[in-house]
């Protein structure tokens, strides 16, 4: 697979406890990728280092229409490699290896789209919803987006815009912690389950599922589907573990 050095160009919160990194790619016009696709970014002489490598694997959280960058998205966590994306100054190099995956949407139009994302799994479907926004793809598409709290919710306010770009588009967010909430919310509550995606989606059947983040989630959303009759073969999963 092809590796590239790319400069980081830009760094900011995205949610609380989650940052967003973009990469200059301009100096390699032969880099794409696909919407929903993965890189391993890595740092060859990080300022912090622990037992775990110097490198990990990331969502392009950008899309393929964007020339000239491509952005990833991250909680926080406390470890040497995370510290070292935080610190480093801008321009610093990166190796950047890929891209990976094919967590891609379905090429049939005439099924719908259903994503149902758990925390920092929005990474790979913001870029898939916002290329599918840009080109205008005429798929159906809903968005079910589980968050703790509003504040810990990453990319909401790009996610309604898409949803204002896109009139096939439909976003669904809830919150499952309201009690610790800081920031007000007057959506949707609860956890997703197989009463909550039938509530809110109708007809479950036509649609092919993209179910990505944390791996309790996923495996939960996946058995709360079949449990309502969805077939395995119409699930697609994307796991995102701590580190």
């Amino acid at each position: 697979m092809a590796k590239y050095k790319f400069t980081l160009k830009e760094r900011r919160d995205v949610a609380e406890g989650t940052m967003a990194f973009v990469f200059d790619t301009s100096g390699a016009p032969d880099f794409s990728f696909r919407a929903g696709q993965y890189v391993e970014v890595g740092l060859e002489n990080p300022p912090y280092t622990d037992e775990k490598k110097n490198h990990r694997e990331f969502s392009i959280t950008s899309s393929p229409e964007e020339k000239g960058i491509i952005m990833i998205a991250s909680r926080m966590r406390d470890s040497a490699f995370k510290r070292s994306m935080r610190e480093v100054p801008m321009g610093t190099e990166f190796a950047i290896e890929g891209p990976y995956g094919d967590f891609s949407l379905h090429e049939n139009i005439q099924r719908q789209a259903v994503f149902i994302a758990g925390g920092i799994g929005i990474t790979p479907v913001r870029s898939i919803l916002k290329d599918a926004a840009e080109r205008k793809l005429p798929h159906k598409i809903i968005l079910i987006y589980s968050n703790r709290t509003p504040e810990s919710a990453a990319f909401m306010e790009d996610l309604e815009k898409f949803e204002k770009m896109n009139p096939n588009l439909t976003v669904l967010a809830t919150m499952t912690d309201m009690e610790n909430a800081k920031n007000p919310w007057e959506g949707l509550r609860g956890r997703v389950d197989a009463d909550f995606i039938k509530n809110n989606i109708g007809d479950l059947s036509n649609s092919t599922y993209y179910i990505v983040g944390p791996a309790q989630m996923v495996s939960g959303v996946g058995a709360a589907l079949e449990s309502a009759g969805v077939s395995r073969d119409d699930m697609r999963f994307e796991e995102f573990s701590g580190y």
